[in-house]
């Protein structure tokens, strides 16, 4: 049987999402040691996943994510920052609508699929191979956690105001 309390995003919804994305992942960046950068968009990409869904939590985070490293000078992660949040907002979206462990494993294992596609697409990037791959392994595993808590915590308060 068809759920039917849950209903799909409309494209001007999915759009704002993608240009908060933008707009927050653009805003606070920390230079990294690869050429890369530190920043709060995953707290974004966790909080749009679980208000949008699955497939419109993929499109905002993939799009907003590669967009901001394309109009931030970082043009060369943008295949790779498209995938990595693009599956990252896919699991993280799975989540909404659960309830219990499946809502809280899903976003985790979001911001961890986000670590792991960065940690392997670096491994083949000329300028940062696995050594750097390596070094960027524990600001991508803080970035991730800061994004699930910030992104829980903003789903958490946007549902108590919202009843």
């Amino acid at each position: 049987m068809k759920n039917n309390n849950v209903s799909k995003p409309k494209w001007y919804t999915i759009v704002s999402f993608t240009v908060v994305i933008l707009i927050i992942t653009m805003f606070v960046r920390i230079p990294l040691p690869s050429g890369g950068y530190f920043n709060f968009g995953d707290v974004a990409v966790v909080f749009a996943a679980l208000m949008l869904g699955k497939w419109s939590g993929a499109i905002a985070g993939g799009i907003g994510s590669a967009l901001a490293d394309i109009l931030g000078g970082f043009a060369v992660f943008s295949p790779l920052t498209f995938f990595a949040k693009g599956f990252e907002g896919l699991l993280s979206g799975m989540a909404k609508g659960k309830k219990g462990f499946v809502f809280w494993i899903l976003p985790a294992l979001g911001v961890l699929s986000m670590v792991l596609i960065y940690f392997i697409g670096e491994i083949f990037m000329p300028a940062i191979k696995f050594e750097g791959a390596v070094l960027e392994l524990v600001p991508n595993l803080i970035q991730a956690v800061g994004g699930y808590i910030g992104g829980k915590f903003l789903f958490e308060i946007y549902n108590r105001v919202a009843d």
